[in-house]
């Protein structure tokens, strides 16, 4: 366990910037912290990605210093501990949409006496190394973070009541799964999914809990920083993307 740069910096009012990494690539995930990213997003909710291979990114994250979240598959206690116990320094908890469901998510991340994980020497205590086990469980409660994603119209109905729960410590906003919900898929700019965007985020500003969202490719990640988000990110596959197609416009080959 080490520090939580990120959430430092959060704390600090500095946004940050993230990556969504969704497949067994170590090597990616060193360049993007030497690169300068803040924290990986590692897609372990629509993607393929073992719990072996979550393994491996984290550890490479660690190697560059660059902090890992893990979004799972489920908002389900035993899932969820299994991707904190190999390191992960913070979960992000798909379509949470109540309080209670925000509650249980904190519950699953954080040990006594703000939740209820269950207790292990495993790979993110380092083995039972350098630290007591009551000095660990202080640490690692303070330093792991719980970020919940509100992608539906009952999460955005019960937003505040969400955000306002201890231990949330940001949130971010599925605007493709909101689209489905609010009756208008993939319309991400429909008045509709803008109006839904903006409650969240108002209220993430005047609650003091961070937002985030992905970088859509019309977007810069300086336009949604000046709205007042703080967690943008955006995905390997779009790095590769832009890059691969720059590199084939400036050869000027027809």
């Amino acid at each position: 366990m080490y520090k939580n740069v990120v959430k430092e910096m959060l704390l600090n009012k500095q946004p940050v910037l993230g990556c969504m990494v969704n497949g067994p690539y170590p090597a990616l995930v060193e360049i993007l912290g030497l690169v300068g990213f803040h924290f990986i997003f590692i897609d372990a909710e629509h993607s393929t990605l073992s719990f072996r291979e979550c393994e491996e990114l984290v550890r490479a994250a660690e190697t560059r210093h660059i902090v890992p979240f893990i979004r799972t598959p489920e908002n389900n206690p035993k899932t969820i501990l299994r991707y904190m116990d190999l390191g992960a320094m913070g979960i992000i908890i798909p379509e949470v949409n109540n309080k209670s469901e925000a509650e249980a998510a904190v519950r699953a991340v954080k040990y006594a006496p703000r939740g209820d994980r269950g207790l292990a020497t495993t790979r993110c205590q380092d083995f039972g190394f350098n630290k007591s086990k009551s000095e660990y469980f202080k640490v690692s409660n303070y330093e792991t973070m719980v970020i919940v994603l509100i992608e539906s119209k009952e999460g955005v109905d019960h937003a505040e009541e969400i955000l306002a729960v201890e231990g949330v410590d940001g949130c971010f906003i599925g605007t493709s799964d909101l689209s489905m919900s609010l009756g208008v898929l993939g319309q991400v700019d429909h008045p509709l999914v803008r109006s839904s965007f903006d409650k969240v985020l108002n209220l993430g500003i005047q609650m003091g809990k961070p937002v985030g969202v992905v970088v859509r490719d019309n977007e810069t990640p300086k336009q949604l920083l000046d709205r007042g988000l703080s967690l943008v990110f955006t995905g390997i596959n779009s790095l590769i993307r832009g890059a691969a197609q720059d590199f084939i416009t400036n050869a000027g080959i027809d």
